[in-house]
């Protein structure tokens, strides 16, 4: 099995990922939010926000200034509706609620220099809400760059706890942006789940310019639905002699805890514009989440009408592959149906690769994919 950094997430991330306060702690820049059960009747109130408003009131004759007051006026339920304009804060969600846009076009939100502080990563992060969120209609950009050894950037992080929650992310600009200097070594991710137990929707997204388009990494069921992913980068891993680079990896489904994760599926997404790996599936890891190495973890879902352009490109002098479907360690299983998929990728880069090692078992059903290698 190849070494890929894809797993960086769980080989990098410092130890507050781990464990998740109970209250959060207010930074500046940031909206802080404490925590609600979903106990309580929905009212569905609209908050408003606009660049011309004042963070007075309870935003909903008035709109408030910022995002950060407007939340948290907000009840499980409502609704924090933003006007067009550019917003430069992080945003943080602890509680049921969904925040709309005025669409990707028009609605920025942009984390340039700010650091979220605390547990807390992302230019957007969902936390356990107790019900369901949904992020709709934002351009979600420039995310806090980190230290090499300290982290990745991300756009957008999910860390919803419960599986009876839901986290819906649709039609968003998810962007790198341009205020990282060093984008290329330390590795950014459009969104990143980390033990993520809700059900996950993400749809009619545009997700550019980072390294990972989506790493879903043990998450409760998945939907990855219609996405453009597109322009990913390169990432080089500095502290090995010489320098190691990894070529961008599109959407990435992960299994490296003990147990199953079931439900997994990429559908109609549309990746181009970049070499490297399009849509991997992995069961079990050998650097991960879990305690001792090797990770274990099964994995099971679908890859199916997706269509790629990819330039060609090798890791670590092996090829890369528009669909990679592998298994690894013994008790591992990957089981999955991969169909209808079609486009190409540019030699030295391969189609359709399955690969199961180390006494790993592997079930995948290969059905009407046309994708090609163009020399």
């Amino acid at each position: 099995m190849r070494s890929r950094v894809a797993k960086l997430a769980g080989r990098l991330r410092p130890t507050p990922w781990r464990v998740w306060p109970v209250a959060l702690v207010v930074s500046v820049g940031t909206v802080a939010l404490v925590t609600s059960s979903s106990a309580g009747a929905a009212s569905g109130t609209v908050r408003k926000v606009a660049t011309t408003g004042t963070d007075t009131g309870s935003c909903t004759k008035s709109p408030c200034a910022t995002i950060e007051y407007a939340i948290n006026q907000a009840n499980a339920g409502d609704t924090v509706k933003v006007a067009a304009g550019t917003y430069h804060q992080t945003v943080q969600i602890t509680k049921p609620l969904s925040l709309i846009g005025s669409g990707s076009s028009k609605t920025t939100l942009d984390g340039s220099g700010l650091d979220p502080g605390g547990s807390f990563y992302g230019v957007v992060y969902v936390g356990t809400t107790g019900g369901a969120v949904t992020i709709k209609g934002l351009t979600i950009t420039n995310p806090f760059p980190f230290a090499y050894t300290g982290g990745e950037p991300e756009v957008i992080a999910l860390i919803d706890q419960t599986a009876s929650d839901s986290v819906t992310i649709t039609k968003n600009v998810i962007s790198e942006g341009t205020a990282d200097a060093n984008a290329g070594t330390d590795f950014p991710i459009g969104i990143d789940t980390f033990k993520n137990a809700a059900t996950t929707t993400i749809s009619h997204n545009t997700i550019t310019g980072t390294f990972q388009g989506a790493l879903l990494e043990d998450n409760g069921t998945a939907n990855v639905v219609s996405n453009k992913v597109t322009n990913l980068i390169a990432g080089t891993d500095t502290s090995t002699s010489p320098a190691t680079v990894y070529p961008g990896e599109g959407v990435f489904f992960l299994s490296d805890l003990a147990g199953s994760i079931t439900g997994q599926t990429a559908s109609h997404n549309s990746l181009s514009g970049y070499g490297g790996w399009g849509i991997i599936m992995e069961a079990g890891y050998n650097n991960g989440n879990c305690t001792t190495t090797p990770c274990n973890g099964s994995i099971s879902g679908s890859v199916d009408h997706n269509k790629f352009a990819l330039g060609g490109a090798t890791e670590k002098g092996n090829p890369t592959a528009a669909i990679d479907m592998s298994a690894q360690f013994a008790g591992n299983n990957l089981s999955a149906t991969v169909s209808s998929n079609r486009g190409y990728v540019t030699a030295p880069s391969t189609t359709i690769t399955t690969e199961a090692t180390s006494g790993a078992t592997e079930s995948v059903t290969q059905t009407k994919n046309h994708v090609v290698v163009h020399p």
